[in-house]
């Protein structure tokens, strides 16, 4: 009697055909952006009750088409692995917000340098932008199956990335000194988004998963509408956020997975009292 063939299970391999064409086309962007000078757009408005305004510039411009880009970019790689199925496509949006927030973040950063003085250095920010851009889709594409061998390492890899990343966004943003009716929703929405990319690991409800990310994101909103009366760096304004990010999104994720108790709970505590009290002492005087 034959025996049926055995059952074989796909194989994943990352697609470095587009890997490679979606990392040319954000370097190509990020080299532009050090170039072009687009015009920008002050738009004035009333909010309660006082005058505001804000300037669509061409940085902000560039930031968004190479997000959109990326984001694109990756979607299609995602879809190039075996594990995942048109049911999977609402959880495919979580796998955009790293690669997207690393390059808004290389946008912002690159749009303070300044071509003649910091030629070579802007062109090796846009080079570590592109490599680590690189190594933040792969570890996106790697953690989508639980069950293959490297998931462990590449999602530390990539919780790592998420909290570099949330640091330099968020001293970023600080460091501008504007207005909290600008910062706190620009701080709230990248903190939500970045939660939601953590909080993947935990394999939650997606509803639930996306409840908890919207609260950490109006915290942390909250939390820089404080911070702004404050007269901090924006290196210490930005740690004292991702102080509380990290908290907030490890309670989370314990939560989620059923390990949250008071040892747990007095850990986390503990790590923000000491951080803050270090951050404290470490502000300028």
């Amino acid at each position: 009697m034959l025996e049926p063939p055995p059952v074989q299970t796909p194989h994943r391999h990352t697609p470095l055909d587009r890997l490679s064409l979606v990392t040319s086309l954000v370097l190509v962007g990020l080299t532009l952006s050090l170039i072009l000078d687009l015009p920008s757009q002050r738009i004035l408005f009333s909010f309660l009750g006082s005058e505001a305004s804000i300037t669509v510039s061409g940085t902000w411009l560039i930031a968004t088409l190479l997000a959109a880009l990326t984001a694109a970019g990756v979607n299609s790689i995602a879809r190039q692995h075996p594990r995942v199925h048109l049911a999977d496509t609402r959880y495919i949006f979580i796998l955009w917000i790293l690669p997207a927030a690393i390059v808004v973040t290389a946008t912002l950063l690159l749009s303070f340098a300044d071509v003649r003085a910091y030629g070579v250095s802007a062109l090796i920010l846009v080079a570590l932008a592109g490599a680590f851009l690189v190594v933040a889709i792969i570890g996106e594409y790697l953690t989508i199956d639980l069950n293959d061998r490297v998931y462990s390492a590449a999602r530390l890899g990539v919780n790592l990335a998420v909290y570099l990343v949330a640091l330099i966004l968020f001293a970023t943003v600080y460091s501008l000194k504007v207005r909290s009716l600008f910062s706190a929703p620009a701080i709230g929405i990248a903190g939500g988004l970045l939660a939601l990319e953590l909080l993947r690991s935990s394999e939650a409800d997606f509803g639930r998963t996306w409840l908890y990310a919207t609260v950490i994101g109006l915290t942390m909103a909250e939390i820089v509408w404080t911070l702004n009366y404050w007269n901090l760096s924006g290196l210490i304004g930005g740690a004292f956020l991702l102080v509380f990010f990290y908290a907030f999104t490890g309670i989370a994720q314990q939560y989620l997975w059923n390990r949250l108790n008071r040892i747990v709970f007095a850990e986390f505590a503990l790590i923000v009292f000491g951080a803050t009290a270090l951050l404290f002492w470490l502000r300028p005087r």
